[in-house]
Order: structure tokens, then sequence, then C-alpha cells
């Protein structure tokens, strides 16, 4: 498991609405690959048999 450095805005995040745009789906898209992530390993520790979790369902496919 590697951890991914959390995006850089762009020179010109501030100026431009499409850098701004691209710049907040980055930024999304980072944070929702960590929290699966996480929600992975609750599911892996939970089958383990680790007590006091919460984890969230998988996802659906499609």
């Amino acid at each position: 498991m590697i951890v991914q450095s959390k995006p850089v805005p762009p020179d010109d995040v501030l100026t431009s609405r499409i850098a701004g745009e691209q710049y907040d789906n980055a930024v999304e898209a980072w944070g929702e690959e960590g929290w699966a992530r996480v929600s992975r390993l609750c599911r892996f520790f939970d089958t383990m048999g680790m007590r006091g979790l919460d984890c969230p369902p998988p996802p659906r496919p499609g």
C-alpha cells in the first residue's frame, strides 16, 4: 500500500476557471480513493475478527 500525495494546485488555479475545476476534480478523486482504501481495510479487519468496527458496504458493481 502506498500513500498518495494530495494533488498540488497549478499556478493558475485562482485565475483560470478550468484549472480550478480540474484541481477540484483531482482533489475529489484523491479523497474518494483514500476513503475507498480505508473501507477495504476496515472490511478486511472485520473478516479477520476485529471487534468494534462499523465498515461501509463494498461498492456495487457497475
